[in-house]
């Protein structure tokens, strides 16, 4: 309980250093350089009065979570044969790598180029920034696991479904965690960014229309609404951390019992 409430209190401490500096500096520069705490505020309220508004943001919310499903399905699955193949993770990890260091704003340029100015190219460039993280996570999460585990899986009989429900699942579940919290940080950027280039529509198109109208104001405000976005995915990443919990335990706890059911029977 400690360690939480002192987290806490650091996050607290932070949040009014940063507004404390933004009205600081909102004091000495005009409000079409620095605009006033208020100003901002008013604009997101305003934003989140608007039903028009509330279908670009539904815009982005679509791309992002396409970018998402398919980035983490085709780099979970990916890891999960290279995790359980090591020739695959040897063939794949380095195409990965070469794709993780490759610039966004290059997949963004050749993206237009074979989709056009629209929403496909923002997804396109999710999926490139999501696939490599999620192929490592996995496929360390998978390397990690416990051989005596999956021995002794193999000792009681268990069969796949068993050995994928008790073992590999919660094993690899924390690696999952992890490889989602930042896949969704990066994504919720790239959206925004392909969405700024490519399309008038969304999150990102709003952001640059208000720039065209010189409207910082509108600018920042868009952006408090995306960081919103992405907190709210990481609280929903807490709850399924909370649950991958409660079914490790609940593995543990089965597996116990079906080991004293197997010395009994014995």
């Amino acid at each position: 309980m400690k360690p939480c409430i002192t987290a806490n209190k650091y996050r607290i401490a932070a949040t009014v250093l940063v507004l404390g500096l933004w009205w600081g500096m909102s004091k000495l520069y005009s409000p079409l350089v620095v605009p006033p705490i208020h100003m901002v505020a008013a604009k997101v309220v305003e934003i989140l009065r608007s039903a028009k508004l509330w279908a670009e943001i539904g815009k982005t919310l679509v791309r992002l979570a396409s970018g998402l499903g398919i980035g983490i399905w085709i780099g979970c699955l990916a890891g999960l044969f290279g995790g359980m193949l090591r020739p695959v993770r040897e063939l794949v990890q380095p195409v990965l790598g070469i794709i993780q260091v490759v610039p966004p704003i290059s997949w963004l340029i050749l993206a237009i180029i074979w989709f056009g100015f629209n929403g496909r190219a923002s997804i396109f460039i999710v999926v490139m920034a999501v696939v490599p993280t999620m192929f490592i996570c996995i496929s360390d999460g998978i390397a990690a696991i416990d051989r005596k585990l999956m021995e002794m899986g193999a000792v009681f009989g268990f069969a796949v479904w068993k050995k994928l429900r008790y073992i590999l699942i919660p094993s690899v579940a924390p690696y999952f965690i992890s490889g989602l919290k930042i896949a969704v940080g990066m994504a919720c950027k790239t959206v925004v960014m392909g969405e700024v280039l490519t399309t008038t529509s969304g999150i990102g198109g709003q952001i640059m229309t208000a720039r065209l109208n010189i409207e910082p104001e509108t600018v920042i405000a868009w952006t408090v609404i995306m960081v919103g976005i992405y907190y709210a995915a990481v609280l929903a990443g807490k709850l399924v951390r909370h649950a991958a919990v409660l079914v490790k335990k609940t593995s543990h706890r089965r597996m116990r019992t079906e080991r004293n059911k197997l010395v009994c029977w014995m």
